[in-house]
């Protein structure tokens, strides 16, 4: 995976770098349109060179903003044509980037029941209830001897059963809320804080019906919010990108 981490992290220093040099490209076009360009041009005579004479600087800016645009959108294109889906096997990790750090997600066991609860709160399945254990580790060996210790709070997960048809399938609340009072304190939400080296594992209730088969899980960021993620090179929110799954264990 550490390939995968460097292209999250180089996909993110390329949008940072690419809007930072967009943004001061805009600004300057404005400045130059407020002040007028034969003023700058008079301030900057001395300065000689087809880039900084002012004159027709404006015109020169909005092309190579244009340019940045273009090559960073074929960028982001070429880097979702190459990619393509697989499925990890049970226990393997699928990695997100955090910017200054990695968090690790992967399946750490599946149950099969067909009623979650006691009392008041059982909840029976339409099909079968799938219980499957989500384990989000801090990958302490993805940052900096800079960072400190400081806790973390992973940024909002949303996580799909998808069997080998297609058809996706979300928590089931009902049952969802029944295996958290069955647990008495509740379950590790995904956004739990944690610092480097540490985990926790989330129990994830799905109701899927009966013959589904080729199940696999999907943990990905939310297209919205979240948009950030459409257009990071590299990234698996980003347009016509394949997914990574994670497989159920038997």
């Amino acid at each position: 995976m550490e390939g995968k981490q460097l292209a999250n992290a180089i996909g993110a220093l390329s949008f940072l770098v690419s809007f930072a040099l967009l943004a001061a490209s805009v600004i300057s076009i404005v400045i130059l349109k407020l002040l007028g360009e034969e003023r700058l041009s008079r301030w900057g005579g001395a300065v000689s060179g087809w880039l900084f004479s002012g004159r027709g600087l404006a015109r020169k800016l909005a092309i190579a903003a244009a340019l940045l645009v273009m090559v960073y959108g074929m960028a982001l294109l070429g880097a979702s044509a190459s990619s393509r889906e697989w499925a990890l096997s049970p226990g393997e990790e699928k990695y997100f980037c955090e910017i200054d750090c990695h968090l690790a997600y992967a399946v750490a066991g599946v149950q099969k029941v067909q009623a979650i609860g006691a009392g008041s709160a059982r909840k029976s399945a339409v099909g079968t209830f799938f219980i499957v254990n989500v384990r989000t580790r801090f990958d302490e060996h993805t940052i900096s001897s800079r960072r400190g210790d400081s806790p973390l709070t992973p940024s909002p997960r949303k996580v799909t059963l998808i069997d080998g048809q297609g058809q996706e399938y979300s928590v089931s609340q009902d049952a969802q809320r029944a295996l958290d009072t069955l647990s008495g304190a509740g379950q590790t939400p995904l956004t739990t804080p944690l610092r480097p080296g540490e985990s926790y594992v989330t129990s994830l209730v799905f109701d899927i019906p009966s013959g589904a088969n080729g199940l696999k899980l999907l943990v990905a960021s939310p297209t919205n919010p979240g948009w950030i993620g459409r257009v990071l090179i590299g990234d698996e929110s980003s347009v016509l990108h394949k997914k990574v799954y994670l497989r159920l264990n038997s």
